[in-house]
């Protein structure tokens, strides 16, 4: 008996092993990773992308979505991919800081007041050097331009202006650059995962945090902290990305069709991001959150005269260089 459980173990595997080269052999899969949960525009947009990227490829190329950060920390994905894995993914333009250090002021606060002006700098001899300073680093954007949001300060306390945030407390991302723009803005920057703002809200750790409108909407923020200032101070646009050497192991036809695609899949998150934030903006509304236009030059002001001082590693005026690209 226990002889024929082996043969039958034996038979199931090599069948399991035989199916798995021919499905290899049948198309070229590549993973795509982000942290988005299911159901954000993100992973509304990626599973279209998939389709997309399906059908033009005749199924040659196979596109596989891994929301909520199933395959690691974006760090480790990233890393991943530099090394040859076929792996794409969603990242910030602040994270090329050590490789490529003047890709970072894309994330910087108050380059753009719309999206359509964040977006010239894509067309511009400016990024095609940064995009091949990145190549040199081991990586490839497939897709530069994807829309991602625009972050708003959700308080305990009304902020009108940067004097409203002297000693306030506001959550950011473990990032330099999320760090230096609320200092900028005048308050007190306080690293966390955003899985840990509810309760440093809760318990007065934080009196703050930002992030676009369907992500505080989605933490239930609003349940500890009730004024929404329309501080608008990042138009955040980030960047999808694979290794160099994977990239280069693509064929033309297919590197063009990720490429085509990608852009389409970019086209349709910007949609899916402008209806959503609306929406989140409304909700927020309806559970009590009083939100307040406020006049955003004096904060605008401040990130223009502290932020390039922050990173030495930057070329001297270039955020006054990429701001006019983006507003010229």
């Amino acid at each position: 008996m226990r002889l024929n459980k082996l043969t039958l173990a034996i038979t199931l595997a090599t069948a399991t092993s035989i199916g798995i080269v021919s499905t290899a052999n049948a198309s070229t899969v590549i993973r795509v990773a982000y942290g988005n949960q299911p159901g954000e525009p993100v992973d509304v947009a990626v599973n279209q992308w998939a389709e997309w990227v399906n059908e033009a490829s005749n199924g040659e190329l196979e596109l596989k979505a891994f929301p909520a950060s199933q395959l690691g920390s974006e760090t480790d994905v990233m890393e991943q991919a530099r090394f040859g894995s076929a792996i794409i993914s969603i990242t910030a333009y602040s994270n090329f800081l050590d490789s490529v250090p003047d890709l970072a002021v894309l994330d910087a606060p108050y380059l753009s007041e719309d999206f359509d002006s964040k977006l010239k700098v894509f067309d511009s001899e400016w990024f095609a050097e940064q995009m091949t300073l990145l190549q040199s680093s081991g990586y490839h954007i497939v897709i530069p331009n994807a829309v991602y949001g625009v972050r708003h300060l959700l308080t305990r306390e009304p902020v009108n202006t940067p004097e409203d945030l002297d000693g306030v407390g506001v959550r950011v991302q473990n990032s330099q650059m999320y760090v230096e723009a609320i200092r900028a803005m005048g308050a007190t920057p306080t690293p966390m995962s955003l899985g840990d703002v509810y309760p440093a809200l809760a318990q007065g750790m934080v009196d703050g945090v930002e992030n676009p409108a369907a992500v505080l909407y989605g933490g239930k923020f609003y349940e500890v902290v009730k004024h929404l200032s329309l501080t608008a101070h990042m138009h955040t646009v980030a960047p999808f990305v694979t290794g160099q050497a994977f990239w280069e192991q693509l064929d033309e036809e297919q590197q063009q069709i990720l490429t085509d695609t990608g852009q389409q899949m970019a086209e349709y998150l910007a949609e899916l991001v402008a209806e959503d934030s609306e929406q989140a903006l409304e909700k927020l509304r309806s559970e009590g959150v009083e939100i307040h236009e406020i006049d955003t030059a004096p904060f605008r002001e401040r990130a223009a005269e502290q932020i390039p001082s922050a990173f030495p590693q930057w070329t001297d005026g270039l955020y006054d260089d990429v701001y006019k690209i983006i507003n010229g």
